[in-house]
């Protein structure tokens, strides 16, 4: 989290409820569940009590928290996770980044993976979904959506309308995953059903919140690319593990070795050879993410993808999802 030196955080089940009186063993759940924090309340409490109950859905964590008193919290740099409040009930006081915000149910708050963030007022009696999303998914749902690789951190906006459009579809939709916490057999424990659903969260939350790419994100137009570019890129996401050289896409695409490095690097913003190396570390992504820990291996799953050289393939893992592919592959379900 914060720093390398923060001591482990025991794995959480997939669902859980918890409920305390005593504000020193509600800072141990807080940082339990979402983030190292501290936690204190503020003057006129005449009462303290917390609740949260959570669910995880692939990537995501949807906890309905409350508390029945005023309070307040810092957070160290959230770094491995993007996440939004969205209140219910009651209201929310934020900075982030030098950004101040109150959350309402008409507007959530969104913190990226920088800068330390202070609640200033949690108010009583509030009813507020706390949305927790690994960084490395949201980052990677982008990149599925336009195709290419992006500039990570994605710059979301600090706030986020509610009311109508994706905004308000993303509202209803969390509202109904969290009414599923409490069912004695959600529907959300079906893979069949949660992979669906926890996609769609992703894809409305950056097709509600505003960010560099969310332009081209809705954009009803198709990508103008020369055809010889889309036939490379077909190529090469048909069969990512296909041991493609540059000479091979040209021929695929019919055109130079030159032609084709000038528009991926017009278009894709990236040569073919990195463009290839990104869709196989998406691949593995996915397929590490979805694995069992004990029947497969991270060697395996990147050899399976076209990477030969485990030193580089690492690396270049690590560069873009910020963690080791063994950490994936461990916290996967």
């Amino acid at each position: 989290m914060a720093n390398s030196d923060a001591p482990a955080v025991p794995s959480l089940p997939w669902r859980f409820s918890t409920r305390t009186l005593d504000p020193d063993e509600a800072s141990e759940q807080g940082t339990q569940t979402y983030y190292p924090l501290r936690m204190d309340i503020l003057r006129g409490a005449d009462q303290f009590r917390m609740s949260i109950d959570a669910m995880q859905l692939g990537p995501i964590l949807i906890g309905d928290c409350r508390f029945d008193a005023d309070i307040k919290m810092d957070f160290a740099e959230l770094r491995d996770f993007y996440h939004i409040n969205i209140p219910l009930s009651g209201y929310l006081s934020s900075r982030n980044l030098g950004n101040e915000i109150t959350a309402t149910p008409n507007r959530a708050v969104l913190y990226g993976p920088t800068g330390d963030v202070q609640l200033s007022r949690w108010s009583a009696r509030s009813r507020i979904l706390c949305i927790k999303i690994r960084r490395a998914a949201l980052e990677a749902e982008l990149e599925r959506l336009l195709q290419r690789p992006i500039r990570s951190p994605i710059d979301l906006a600090p706030s986020m309308d509610l009311t109508h459009g994706y905004g308000r579809v993303l509202r209803d939709l969390a509202s109904m995953l969290a009414g599923q916490i409490g069912h004695k057999d959600p529907l959300t424990r079906q893979e069949i059903i949660s992979a669906p659903l926890w996609h769609s969260m992703l894809t409305h939350l950056l097709a509600s919140a505003d960010h560099r790419y969310r332009e081209e994100l809705l954009s009803p137009r198709s990508p103008c690319r020369p055809p010889a570019l889309k036939r490379a890129i077909e190529a090469m996401r048909a069969s990512p593990e296909t041991p493609f050289t540059a000479a091979g896409l040209a021929e695929i695409a019919g055109v130079s070795i030159r032609t084709l490095q000038v528009a991926f690097h017009t278009h894709v913003d990236v040569s073919p050879m990195a463009y290839l190396r990104d869709l196989r570390l998406e691949r593995v992504h996915a397929d590490l993410v979805a694995s069992e820990p004990s029947r497969t291996s991270v060697t395996e799953v990147a050899h399976r993808w076209g990477f030969t050289h485990m030193g580089r393939f690492a690396t270049a893992y690590s560069k873009k999802y910020g963690v080791h592919p063994f950490e994936t592959l461990r916290s996967a379900r």
